[in-house]
């Protein structure tokens, strides 16, 4: 008889934890899905962006390795340029996601204050 208590106990107790959450809990959750969303969308967007200005900056060093003189110093600092402007959209791109998140903590806080 007591082989059955332990598992109905248990059962009991998941299909509590399923149940309905409170209005608190549910904007939480919104928050917190929006707010990876934007992360993602960000993160994603300067990927490409940044693969973009890389691909750019590689074909210009592959350019100066095959030109002389002052064209081949010319698409040199092109190309440093564009590698550094990449590093300046990963940089602000990390910045923006990293915004976004404190914004997410802050409308949670501001949430479980009410």
């Amino acid at each position: 008889m007591r082989s059955w208590i332990a598992p109905v106990a248990l059962l009991g107790l998941t299909l509590a934890g399923c149940g309905p959450r409170t209005p608190e809990q549910a904007r939480i959750d919104n928050i917190q899905g929006a707010a990876t969303a934007e992360a993602e969308a960000i993160e994603s967007a300067s990927k490409n962006q940044i693969a973009q200005i890389r691909a750019e900056g590689d074909t210009l060093a592959q350019q100066a390795e095959i030109a002389n003189g002052f064209d081949a110093e010319r698409l040199r600092t092109k190309a440093e340029a564009l590698r550094a402007d990449a590093k300046i959209v990963e940089q602000h791109a990390e910045a923006k996601v990293q915004a976004v998140r404190d914004r997410a903590r802050a409308d949670v806080s501001a949430v479980k204050a009410e």
